[in-house]
């Protein structure tokens, strides 16, 4: 199923900029094992971003549902999250919000 036939760009990329107005992102690492300790999934911890190298694109790790990064290559499913550029080099963000 092609996730991107109904999608509305300018919108996600209003978004994306609102998002980074209004959080402080510290890089923790990446990878999986960026999530927990030697970790070999993403743990859906609250907080927790992964940014698409990309295309610059924050999706927070513990939400609910289906996203998908602009450029497409980073995915989000209820159970899993995967990178068609590899795990590996999915970047790991801890988000707190700006005063």
């Amino acid at each position: 199923m092609d996730l991107n036939w109904n999608r509305n760009v300018s919108k996600e990329k209003e978004q994306q900029e609102a998002l980074k107005k209004k959080m402080h992102f510290s890089y923790v690492g990446h990878g999986p094992r960026a999530t927990g300790f030697l970790s070999k999934t993403f743990k859906r911890k609250p907080g927790l971003y992964a940014r698409c190298p990309q295309c610059d694109y924050y999706m927070p790790l513990d939400a609910q549902g289906t996203e998908v990064c602009l450029c497409g290559s980073l995915t989000r499913t209820p159970d899993t999250l995967t990178a068609a550029y590899g795990e590996e080099e999915v970047e790991i963000f801890k988000a707190a919000a700006l005063r």
